[in-house]
């Protein structure tokens, strides 16, 4: 298996403090959500796993072997050394689609709010007996961030306390906001978004056939974080992104391209597109000033700023209230086409 695209670093760091015997006990995984974490979580769980066999080698990565004994377990969910703990389906019907096609087939509404102090108290029947075929017992967290309150504390007696040879991974998308005890016991290891150059190299891996405006268009919209550019990879963004970027040139005067995009986005088939549509209008908003310098500033005393404020706040309402969605991406449009110069809106 190939070290994790971008984040060499954190191996190095992790390896380092593996091959020097001080490996902490738990990580804080940090940085922006889809970065990779996750997927640096489970690779440094199997090489966990796996450092009592001959396939660990030397280097500064994890070198991992996908045939060996703990990367099958690891792929059949059924390694006795290794927990996962993740937010689960709301309902019996969600949990056994979970079961059957993997957690990732639920959507964000079908899963439940918080990960529970049930889930926590459940590991300690790892904890009570000695890792069964590993010298390492991982527990991977994904997000620790999802933890309610009486988990977070149950976590805390086993971090302050920790089980012989266990080590916790313990993804996080907002570190700040966890409690300072959790903080203050845990090693914290940071990832850095990816380059564009790393993010085309992981978005051609996943999908070899998107042309380059589409990726250069995913590129942009993923900030350095692949996990986040997939989300839109059947959106067509490059296209919604050509006709908001038409809006704000030319002001779109006779409201034809507002309308032409609010009557497409709000068809029901278009879903996933009006979503990705409001997740990136704030962010193109945000280009646009930032590319139209002093002058989207100073022009209506911070107009073009109020503007991307209205933006971001309908955006982030439109789902959870169920707004009108030709409504909201007309309003989107709108506040777009104010952006651009007074001649072209005249």
């Amino acid at each position: 298996m190939t070290s994790l695209l971008g984040h060499d670093k954190a191996q190095r760091i992790f390896r380092q403090s593996f091959d020097k015997g001080t490996l902490h006990h738990a990580w804080i995984l940090a940085g922006s959500k889809g970065l990779g974490k996750a997927g640096f979580a489970k690779q440094a769980a199997q090489f966990l796993l796996d450092s009592n066999a001959a396939t660990v080698g030397t280097g500064e990565g994890f070198d991992l072997d996908d045939m060996s004994q703990s990367a099958r377990l690891l792929a059949a969910g059924s390694h006795p050394d290794f927990r996962l703990v993740q937010r689960g389906g709301k309902t019996d019907k969600e949990e056994k689609k979970a079961r059957e096609d993997g957690l990732a087939s639920l959507e964000e509404h079908e899963l439940k709010r918080n990960i529970s102090i049930a889930q926590i108290r459940n590991l300690q029947s790892l904890f009570a007996t000695q890792a069964s075929i590993s010298r390492y017992r991982v527990v991977v967290i994904d997000a620790i961030d999802d933890l309610e309150r009486g988990g977070a504390n149950a976590l805390l007696k086993s971090l302050e306390e920790p089980p012989k040879d266990t080590v916790f991974l313990l993804v996080s998308h907002t570190p700040e906001r966890l409690l300072p005890t959790i903080r203050s016991r845990c090693q914290i290891l940071r990832f850095d978004p990816l380059s564009d150059d790393q993010m085309q190299q992981a978005l051609s891996a996943v999908a070899p056939k998107l042309e380059q405006p589409e990726l250069d268009a995913l590129i942009a919209a993923g900030e350095g974080a692949p996990g986040k550019a997939l989300q839109y990879i059947d959106a067509g963004l490059a296209e919604l992104e050509n006709l908001a970027r038409d809006i704000m040139r030319t002001g779109d005067k006779n409201n034809q391209i507002k309308s032409d995009l609010a009557r497409k986005l709000s068809l029901k088939a278009a879903t996933p597109r009006y979503q990705a549509f409001l997740s990136r209008a704030p962010s193109l908003i945000a280009q646009h000033i930032k590319a139209e310098g002093s002058r989207a500033a100073t022009r209506a005393s911070g107009k073009a700023i109020d503007t991307w404020q209205e933006a971001s706040n309908l955006a982030a309402m439109a789902i959870p209230k169920a707004l009108d969605s030709q409504a909201v991406i007309f309003r989107l449009g709108s506040l777009m086409g104010s952006l651009a110069e007074p001649d072209m809106r005249a």
